[in-house]
């Protein structure tokens, strides 16, 4: 956006403050490296909170840096460890809203500050979490309030989020001078029990109001129409006699569509997890990012990857294990995508939300290859410009 438009609405409302209702889920996103398929259930992740990893913590502060200064913002937040603590660091009028009664914040930690928000009359609601959390906001502010979502959890089926939390000063801009549309959008939950038995059972829990702008909304996940099991075989075939994939070091990324493919193999892969295949055999179901540093650094691996239905991401949605030191620390790496022609009908283009740039080669001139079918690529855009 440009610096005239900025100084335009510094000086229309330097008077009329935009306010925005802030608020953290602490430990959303933590159990994405580990494989734990979220946090809702798992009372050990504060103490990977408590012991200094603040995953949450380091997304806000991608989405918040990319604020302009002049845009006339106050945050009514709330306390440690809902934000506050983060909020230090930003010039922004700022007031205290909410004080959580424990240092473990839970669900109506986020419904009481959602119900101060609404009290107060804010412009926006900010939150940062998953769907976990955004299933909580709606449960409360519903259609009231427009309602964004900085990405940081690990289910991510909603449609109220930014493809990456610094996209969040670009749409900020537009927002504040009342120029984007509102609509509304599902807010989707799995049950996170089943889902780690490898099963997806996605309920509608409501929707919110969010502000779009083209580009910077993910929109929820779409599933897949039926792919034929002839798809799934001839692209196992591809897989074995151009790919090399009975040989050497492979990560098998998550998602219905590489389930499929390697059942056509006769290999059992878990569905929702991230698989370590070498040699033609899974040597470790559902690994943690931890462990797949170890066991391929120095390696020279491939990676079968499927983008999600709609929002299009490749890495940085449910398999946050492959993770960028994960790659940079590789020998070398290598992608193969793989997706049918009618889910890449739903995908505008492809997204990465790596924690940090990645060189990536089979990337040339912001499009990759694509694997349709036997013999069949399809060159298809990717975003590199949030990879860097």
């Amino acid at each position: 956006m440009s610096d005239k438009k900025l100084n335009l609405i510094f000086v229309l409302q330097k008077h009329v403050s935009f306010k925005i209702g802030f608020l953290v889920n602490p430990i959303a996103g933590i159990g994405g490296k580990k494989g734990w398929k979220g946090t809702d259930l798992i009372e050990d992740a504060w103490e990977y909170f408590e012991g200094g990893e603040k995953y949450s913590f380091e997304r806000v502060k991608k989405a918040l840096s990319s604020l302009s200064s002049s845009l006339p913002l106050t945050f009514y937040y709330c306390d440690n460890p809902m934000g506050a603590e983060i909020l230090e660091e930003y010039p922004f009028e700022k007031i205290l809203i909410y004080t959580p009664s424990k240092d473990r914040t839970a669900a109506q930690d986020t419904q009481k500050a959602c119900q101060i928000f609404l009290e107060n009359e804010v412009d926006l609601v900010l939150f940062v979490g998953g769907d976990g959390t955004a299933r909580d906001v709606a449960s409360v502010i519903a259609d009231k309030i427009p309602t964004l979502g900085i990405p940081s959890g690990v289910k991510m089926f909603s449609g109220c989020f930014l493809y990456h939390p610094q996209d969040l000063g670009e749409i900020m801009v537009d927002l504040v001078a009342d120029e984007l549309v509102i609509t509304a959008e599902d807010v989707m939950d799995v049950n996170e029990a089943l889902f780690r038995e490898n099963k997806v059972h996605a309920t509608l829990f409501g929707h919110l109001m969010v502000p779009q702008k083209t580009g910077l909304i993910q929109g929820g996940k779409i599933s897949s129409s039926v792919t034929s099991v002839e798809t799934y075989e001839v692209m196992a075939l591809e897989l074995k006699e151009e790919h090399s994939i009975n040989d050497g070091i492979v990560v098998l990324g998550t998602g219905s569509t590489i389930y499929h493919v390697m059942k056509a193999m006769n290999i059992e892969k878990t569905l929702l997890g991230v698989d370590l295949f070498e040699d033609g055999k899974i040597v470790n179901r559902d690994i943690s990012e931890a462990t797949l540093y170890e066991l391929t650094k120095g390696k020279d691996i491939s990676i079968i990857l499927t983008p999600i239905g709609g929002q299009g991401f490749l890495l940085g949605r449910g398999n946050q294990q492959i993770s960028s030191r994960v790659l940079l620390n590789a020998k070398s790496f290598k992608f193969v995508i793989l997706s049918s022609e009618q889910k890449l009908e739903t995908i505008e283009q492809l997204e990465l939300d790596l924690d940090s740039p990645v060189d990536i080669p089979d990337i040339r001139n912001g499009y990759v290859k694509v694997l349709i079918a036997y013999h069949q690529y399809k060159l298809t855009k990717i975003n590199v410009q949030n990879n860097d």
